[in-house]
């Protein structure tokens, strides 16, 4: 049901850009009490106050590929941001109830973790070489969430987000000795 109203959705939303991409839809379910999140983004929020029922939840992973998308993913992936937004809340109005998506278009967000991963690992570096705590420039909360993910596979190093809104950044520092 939800993955009908998904196609019908964008293909309203591409029809009126006069654009006809492949658009592949995968669903996962998960337990509603399995907890993978941080925290850190108003998706996590939503998928706690959805985890005070038991059951089952769909994750809904969108792939959109074809020629000369990259208006859709738009500056710093604000487009794809927005775009999945949009899209979650098309889904909610129809389901009364919300829905966990990631979006990805032209392996846009794939490419952005590789990145994302080695803006890390230099930082890191950097941290280690200068024993010194490092701010990371601001970023989307799935982006926050990769940088902390990798962080967890360092033994001596720590992470944490801080700051609001748009300016909301990750900060390196040296783990604490115990």
């Amino acid at each position: 049901m939800s993955k009908k109203i998904i196609e019908t959705k964008l293909k309203d939303i591409f029809g009126f850009l006069d654009i006809d991409p492949t658009i592949e839809i995968a669903i996962e379910k998960k337990k509603k009490d399995d907890d993978s999140g941080n925290g850190d983004s108003e998706e996590d929020t939503k998928e706690k106050v959805a985890k005070k029922t038991k059951g089952t939840e769909e994750l809904y992973t969108i792939t959109i590929e074809g020629d000369d998308l990259s208006f859709l993913i738009g500056r710093y992936g604000k487009g794809l941001e927005s775009l999945q937004s949009l899209l979650s809340l098309m889904l909610f109005k129809e389901k009364n109830e919300w829905s966990r998506l990631t979006l990805d278009i032209n392996g846009y967000r794939q490419q952005r973790i590789e990145k994302l991963q080695n803006m890390a690992k230099k930082f890191i570096d950097r941290v280690r070489f200068f024993n010194n705590e490092v701010e990371l420039p601001p970023m989307a909360p799935w982006e926050r969430r990769q940088i902390h993910m990798l962080v967890t596979e360092y033994d001596d190093i720590d992470s944490e987000s801080f700051g609001d809104g748009y300016d909301r950044r990750v900060i390196l520092k040296i783990k604490e000795a115990k």
